[in-house]
């Protein structure tokens, strides 16, 4: 019983602050839930007022059939496709990119590792909002470094990446792959870590060059380390949001799965916070899924190192 009794403060805010909340939103996914009937009053509140605000209405599957063949459907595939654009542009960049860092990081022949891993994990230390503020900065159309270069480069009117909707999209591919390869840089360095140096003396020793170690050594053996880490980083893009939210949501908001939902939550003119659930209780059904697959079919569940 004791037990029991000590994990019980741990289950009931566990409930409180994540299940309830999961559970309530997909309550007012079924109603008209908007800003002219949500939140309700308080039971102090005035009794006119009380009466002006009507609760919501249960609607039922109203707001998904919107979403999927209504009005806001067109809006909802373009963000689902551009999202997993996203995803199948944005993963690969992170894994090549933290995997070569991962893999120079381990080399012997680099000096001063120590110093350097500590500057490379920079951007995972960073707070996000200061990131993406510096970032700006970098892409500012009029003396961001980007745009300075590509007219050195011959460019005579660079593009301007916070109004153009495509530029603003590549900039989160940039931003994004470089606030991950961190990770993936980690992993490598941990999973090679556990390698023995005999399998690359043997290598040498027959005389195979550096491509063949790594696609026939270094590879197999860090397959799995990094299959997950290409899973985590997938999910996360999944779930790409506050970059874009703060880089330029009007420009953004039907590129990414999340921001559709939050646009409609706090873009619309009405705010359609049923409409809103909708979208994010969808958004969530589509992770969870993308989730359980990459897990089964990469079969990370049967441990890092197992084959």
């Amino acid at each position: 019983m004791r037990p029991y009794l000590l994990i019980l403060p741990g289950l009931l805010l566990f409930l409180f602050f994540n299940l309830w909340p999961i559970v309530y939103s997909i309550y007012i996914s079924f109603t008209n839930a908007n800003i002219r009937n949500f939140p309700q009053p308080p039971p102090w509140a005035p009794e006119e007022l009380k009466q002006a605000r009507l609760p919501p209405d249960f609607v039922g599957l109203a707001n998904y059939a919107s979403i999927f063949t209504g009005p806001a459907s067109a809006g909802f595939w373009n963000a689902v496709f551009w999202t997993l654009v996203f995803v199948a542009v944005s993963v690969p960049a992170k894994v090549a990119l933290g995997t070569f860092v991962g893999l120079l990081m381990s080399s012997e022949k680099v000096l001063g590792k120590s110093v350097m891993r500590a500057f490379l994990i920079v951007p995972w230390a960073l707070p996000l909002i200061l990131s993406v503020v510096a970032w700006r900065y970098v892409f500012d159309p009029t003396y961001g470094v980007v745009n300075q270069m590509l007219y050195l480069l011959g460019v005579s009117k660079p593009p301007d990446w916070f109004v153009n909707k495509d530029y603003a999209y590549a900039a989160m591919v940039i931003i994004e792959a470089w606030l991950a390869y961190p990770f993936i840089m980690t992993v490598v360095i941990g999973a090679l870590a556990n390698v023995p140096r005999t399998a690359f003396e043997v290598a040498q020793i027959d005389g195979a060059g550096r491509w063949a170690v790594f696609t026939r050594i270094t590879l197999p053996l860090i397959k799995r380390p990094l299959i997950y880490a290409s899973v985590m980083t997938a999910v996360a893009s999944l779930q790409f949001f506050l970059v874009a939210f703060l880089w330029n949501f009007i420009q953004l908001y039907d590129r990414f799965m999340l921001a559709y939902g939050y646009y409609w939550a706090f873009g619309s003119p009405f705010r359609e916070y049923g409409l809103a659930a909708a979208v994010l209780s969808i958004s969530a059904l589509v992770i969870s899924v993308f989730m359980i697959l990459a897990i089964r079919l990469t079969g990370l569940m049967r441990g890092m190192y197992e084959s």
